[in-house]
C-alpha cells in the first residue's frame, strides 16, 4: 500500500443540495429513482455493480501475470535441475496450464455476473434474491481463482519473482490486496449463497 496517494478531506457545515445526495439502501433494493431511465447503465444492480469495480483489474493482472512467466519459460532454467529452460520441464508445463485454467474460470465467472447484471438492467428488473447471492459468491470465485493462479505462477517462475525488478512481485501484491476488498470476500460470498440456496432468511450483508 505504500505509496498510494490516499488522501482523506473533513468538510464541516456545508450545504450539500438534495439532488447532489443519493441514499445507498434504495440503490440496493432498487428503488432509487433515476432521471435516466432511457438508459440500461442507471438500472443495473446497484451491489452487484460496484462489486465488479475490483474484478476488472484482478483479470488483468492473471493475464499479466501468465504472459510474463511464459515469455521468460524459454530462458529460464530451473535451479538445482538439468532443465536449461522452464518450458521444457513437464512438471513446469502442467503448473502453467493450471494457472491458465484457473485464470480462464476466473474470466468464466466475471462474464456471467456481466451478463446477468446487464440482463436485469435491459429489463428493468432487480435480480431476485438467489441470484443476487450468487453473484456475490461468483465474485469471490473470481478473487479465489485468479489469486490461486498468481500463486502458483510465482511459485514456478522461483524466487527471483520478489525482485524488486520483477513485476511479478508487484502483480501478486497489488492482487492480494485488492482481493481483500470487503464487498468481495469469497467466505461471505459462499456463505450469502448458501443460505440462499437452503432457504436460510438470514442477512448477513447489506451489500447483496
Amino acid at each position: 500500500m505504500s505509496a498510494t496517494g490516499s488522501n482523506c478531506l473533513v468538510a464541516k457545515d456545508i450545504f450539500i443540495p438534495d439532488h447532489r445526495i443519493i441514499s445507498v439502501p434504495p440503490l440496493i433494493d432498487g428503488t432509487h429513482p433515476t432521471e435516466h431511465d432511457e438508459h440500461s447503465l442507471y438500472r443495473s444492480a446497484f451491489a452487484p455493480f460496484v462489486s465488479t469495480v475490483v474484478i476488472g483489474p484482478q483479470l488483468g493482472l492473471g493475464r499479466a501475470a501468465l504472459e510474463f512467466v511464459t515469455s521468460k519459460a524459454s530462458d529460464k532454467a530451473i535451479a538445482f535441475t538439468f532443465y536449461e529452460r522452464q518450458s521444457d520441464s513437464t512438471a513446469f508445463q502442467v503448473d502453467v496450464a493450471e494457472a491458465a485454467l484457473k485464470i480462464d474460470t476466473a474470466h468464466l465467472h466475471a462474464y456471467r455476473v456481466a451478463d446477468t447484471i446487464d440482463q436485469g438492467a435491459a429489463h428493468g428488473q432487480l435480480p431476485d434474491h438467489l441470484t443476487r447471492a450468487r453473484l456475490r459468491a461468483d465474485l469471490g470465485h473470481v478473487v479465489e481463482n485468479i489469486g490461486a493462479a498468481i500463486n502458483l505462477l510465482l511459485h514456478v517462475h522461483g524466487s527471483a519473482a520478489f525482485a524488486e525488478s520483477n513485476p511479478l512481485q508487484r502483480i501478486w501484491r497489488d492482487a492480494s490486496v485488492a482481493a481483500r476488498h470487503a464487498v468481495i470476500q469469497p467466505s461471505i460470498g459462499k456463505e450469502v449463497y448458501g443460505k440462499a440456496l437452503l432457504g436460510v432468511d438470514e442477512k448477513i450483508t447489506p451489500m447483496l
